[in-house]
């Protein structure tokens, strides 16, 4: 069997483990979100007391149920996933507010892209060679962005040279989890394939966003549509994804996420991120002068 083709398999069989995996009565289910928040282009912040409904049946772009496996042919012919904007799912927000740092400056960007297994075979194969499997979690010491299946498991993921690529279905469902590590509040700014998850628009970091409480997590489970509302986050193929659809295709297939930190907690913020070996080499003193 040709290397490619063991690779593409192994990357289908990991993907079908999964999914199997999450339909297992054992496995942890995401815990409903503490308060968090969002702010609109303009006005005052909200927070989430969030209640996401129960899980729905996979549902197709087109509103139909979806087959998880999917035609082999047809995926064959497919470029790659996009994200669709779903079914209508439950998730409150109220106001709150919230003053950056900085109001136009990102303290820590995270971003994960995806596509489904045959598409990140093929990146793989170009960029690395066979990818290494693990799951799809991009973090550093104070937050950590997770992708997940709609029964809360991290989806699979491939690291292809600095990248890390999910990999998805068509008809999936996933949400974006996020958790704070610190003991601050952070305001968070997230885009799906260049949209802001709030008003569909092209992301952009003078937007706000959800504010999450000190050593908490949430899920952004899809695009706002209300303070009550989200349109689902499902993979579909990418003239079925929410970005191609509102005529802006050109960064399909990466989601990001920024983090801001409040006003006033500077000294919080830099005992959070200290360093206890913040330098290798003992630097020479001011008044050294070489012999």
């Amino acid at each position: 069997m040709p290397r490619s083709t063991v690779v593409a398999s192994l990357l289908l069989a990991s993907v079908a483990a999964l999914a199997a995996c999450t339909k297992h009565p054992d496995v942890a289910r995401l815990n409903a979100p503490e308060t968090a928040g969002y702010t609109p282009a303009s006005g005052p912040q909200f927070e989430v007391s969030a209640s996401t409904a129960d899980a729905a049946p996979p549902m197709a772009p087109g509103g139909g149920e979806a087959s998880v496996s999917g035609d082999i042919a047809e995926r064959e012919r497919s470029r790659g996933l996009g994200t669709a904007y779903g079914e209508q799912r439950s998730s409150s927000v109220r106001g709150t507010r919230f003053e950056r740092a900085d109001p136009y400056n990102p303290d820590l960007v995270l971003s994960l892209r995806y596509n489904d297994a045959a598409g990140v075979q093929q990146i793989a194969q170009h960029k690395t060679g066979s990818p290494h499997l693990f799951p799809a979690i991009q973090q550093s010491d104070a937050v950590s962005v997770t992708l997940r299946d709609e029964y809360g498991a991290p989806l699979s993921a491939a690291q292809v040279g600095g990248d890390v690529y999910a990999i998805g279905e068509i008809g999936a469902r996933y949400t974006i989890g996020v958790e704070n590590h610190t003991a601050q509040r952070l305001e968070v700014v997230a885009s799906v394939d260049g949209l802001d998850v709030l008003d569909g628009g092209e992301a952009d970091f003078h937007k706000r966003g959800y504010v999450i409480a000190p050593y908490t997590s949430f899920a952004i489970d899809g695009w706002r549509t209300s303070d009550d509302t989200v349109a689902a986050f499902r993979f579909s193929d990418t003239d079925g994804g929410y970005a191609a659809q509102m005529g802006k295709p050109r960064n399909i297939g990466v989601i990001g996420v920024a983090f801001f930190r409040e006003a006033g907690h500077d000294d919080l913020f830099r005992r959070d991120t200290a360093d206890p070996f913040p330098n290798r080499y003992a630097p020479p003193p001011p008044s050294y002068r070489g012999y």
